[in-house]
């Protein structure tokens, strides 16, 4: 949905006049760039906007070979959205032809590009498992042989901040 000043996506509202974006009611900070992608992208909901597209409303001009500016852009707005919004994908991936902005809820609850990055742990190994040899040992099967199963690895959240 759309006034002349403000773009609606489910939860998410894009005040342009102001460069101000409330997820859930809540401000989030985007850098200049950051807002005008999601401008743009949000004006076109729904239709696929291919990057030359996106680079041109953004940055003004035309999309060289090899500039992934877009595409560093879109990672990063698309983490801060989810992060805001951890139950929302609103950015989708088109490859080869570019990106789609349409609110969906997420499959799965938690986002698929994190913001930062995840933990990983290992439980602790018996001392008599430490070492290049005891992480061979362990992921290996009961028998020595390589089975393609990963053993005593959990990943995890970094406490939220």
């Amino acid at each position: 949905m759309e006034n002349a000043n403000t773009l609606y996506a489910g939860e998410l509202e894009i005040r342009l006049g102001e460069g101000l974006v409330l997820a859930n009611g809540r401000a989030l900070t985007l850098s200049v760039r950051e807002f005008q992608l999601l401008a743009a992208m949000a004006r076109r909901a729904g239709a696929v906007v291919t990057r030359a597209e996106l680079y041109s409303a953004v940055w003004g001009g035309e999309l060289r070979d090899g500039d992934r500016s877009v595409d560093v852009y879109v990672s990063k707005l698309r983490g801060k959205l989810e992060t805001a919004m951890p139950d929302r994908r609103f950015i989708h991936t088109h490859p080869g032809f570019g990106y789609r902005f349409q609110p969906q809820p997420s499959t799965d609850g938690m986002p698929a590009h994190p913001a930062r990055p995840q933990a990983m742990t290992a439980p602790q190994a018996p001392e008599a498992m430490t070492g290049a040899a005891g992480a061979l040992e362990n992921a290996n099967g009961a028998d020595g042989e390589p089975d393609g199963l990963s053993r005593n690895v959990h990943i995890g959240a970094v406490g939220d901040s």
